[in-house]
């Protein structure tokens, strides 16, 4: 079978609230700053199109900026930084080295993640384990994201899948509808209970047995 990884709150921990609460001093209210900016920086088109390789980090600080009246040099630094910070779920990543070295049965790991080009980049050489993945697509580099059914496509194309041999696993519901929409098999993951969610998925698609054991 193909298991395709999705990044954020799958093996990284993707909560923006929580990265603008460690790099922005708010006097007061800070959480509350935290979860509005947040919502209006991610949740906007500048940053799908930072996603899609569109624009650039300065080019998005700038942007985001003006519409929200913040530092444009303050906010890049932000942005340049999450890739150095975000956090990695630990049990999850175990859990994709024991299926790359084969202890699950003989499946393919590869990855598709919206993810800006430069995010990639730093991420790449930042945790090695990333290399353990056969291949995989990142939004920035192919000018798609999810849900939009053409990266789909792409995917099927460029990491060789068979949609009803394939397993997506991913944290937004809209991503996963349009995976099934294509014949892909697909869960969503959970990410208050993240190793626990992926383990789950894994078992009912008969990668994993419920005591661990390896699949024949």
């Amino acid at each position: 079978m193909n298991i395709v990884f999705d990044f954020g709150n799958v093996l990284f921990e993707w909560n923006p609230a929580r990265l603008i609460t460690h790099h922005y001093d708010a006097p007061d209210g800070k959480a509350q700053f935290a979860e509005a900016l947040a919502d209006t920086l991610v949740n906007h088109q500048d940053w799908l199109d930072f996603d899609l390789g569109l624009i650039d980090s300065q080019q998005l600080a700038e942007r985001s900026a003006r519409r929200l009246g913040l530092n444009a040099d303050g906010l890049r630094a932000f942005v340049d930084r999450i890739p150095h910070v975000l956090p990695v779920f630990e049990p999850t990543i175990a859990l994709m080295n024991e299926l790359a070295d084969g202890l699950h049965g003989a499946h393919r790991i590869v990855y598709l993640s919206n993810m800006p080009s430069a995010f990639a980049t730093v991420l790449e050489a930042r945790c090695p384990w990333i290399s353990r993945f056969e291949d995989g697509v990142f939004s920035g580099r192919v000018k798609l994201a999810k849900p939009d059914a053409a990266i789909y496509a792409a995917a099927e194309a460029q990491l060789n899948l068979d949609p009803a041999d394939t397993l997506f696993l991913d944290d937004s519901p809209r991503n996963v509808d349009a995976a099934r929409a294509r014949g892909w098999r697909a869960e969503i993951i959970d990410q208050p209970h993240n190793d626990q969610s992926v383990r789950k998925a894994l078992i009912a698609h008969g990668v994993l047995r419920n005591s661990g054991q390896t699949q024949m």
